[in-house]
């Protein structure tokens, strides 16, 4: 097991969660939430550039997401090397 690689598969999986999750997710909800009376592009948009404020619970919103987005890149990548293992 490579440290290097997971240390990498962790850090890609955190900017995934935070930049591309965080967005979509709160995106969506709140576009359901309302009733689909916004433009959701102007909301993803806004949303995006929100992520970048330094306040407590942005923060908080931020790593929950970089965690998830993490764990998720972490599942993908042990389960491509136990299938890789299998193969040979």
């Amino acid at each position: 097991m490579n440290k290097k690689n997971i240390l990498i598969t962790i850090l890609i999986g955190f900017a995934i969660g935070v930049f591309i999750l965080q967005p979509l997710g709160i995106t969506i909800f709140t576009f359901s939430s309302q009733n689909y009376e916004i433009n959701w592009w102007d909301y993803l948009i806004n949303n995006s550039i929100e992520i970048l404020n330094i306040n407590g619970n942005q923060i908080f919103e931020n790593i929950l997401f970089g965690l998830l987005g993490a764990s998720l890149a972490l599942m993908y990548y042990f389960g491509k090397r136990e299938k890789d293992i299998d193969n040979k």
